[in-house]
């Protein structure tokens, strides 16, 4: 009688065993198809923001190449207003602190190189 007993035990067990991993089973098989689902909406999304940021661009493009067409044309003036700039320097050292923090220098190379640096606050600034 105990192996009558045993049997069905071993049984129920497999049974109960067969029925956790069948839902285990569905449970992945689900969460397979949210992450391919969750997949293709960020592929969508991705794709989407970039054919509207093609456009953005493409709009924009015409718009900026006028303005560095302006920029080009500017140039050789602000290079001239730098160079008196520094030339004034040289002859008024009252303004030697102004050239000191913008960083132009009194001969003429830097100051081609310097003029499209960013200007840093003096040392002095920074301890206050």
């Amino acid at each position: 009688m105990s192996e009558l007993e045993n049997r069905m035990t071993d049984s129920s067990e497999l049974a109960e065993l067969k029925e956790v991993c069948g839902e285990l089973q569905r449970q992945t098989t689900l969460l397979l198809v949210g992450l391919i689902l969750l997949s293709f909406t960020l592929a969508f999304f991705v794709g989407f923001q970039v054919r509207r940021t093609g456009r953005d661009l493409d709009a924009i493009q015409p718009q900026a190449t006028k303005m560095m067409m302006a920029s080009e044309k500017e140039e050789p003036t602000i290079n001239a207003f730098m160079a008196k700039i520094t030339e004034y320097g040289r002859s008024h050292p009252d303004f030697a602190p102004i050239m000191a923090k913008y960083r132009l220098s009194t001969n003429s190379a830097a100051s081609k190189l310097n003029a499209g640096a960013p200007a840093e606050a003096p040392a002095s600034d920074l301890k206050k």
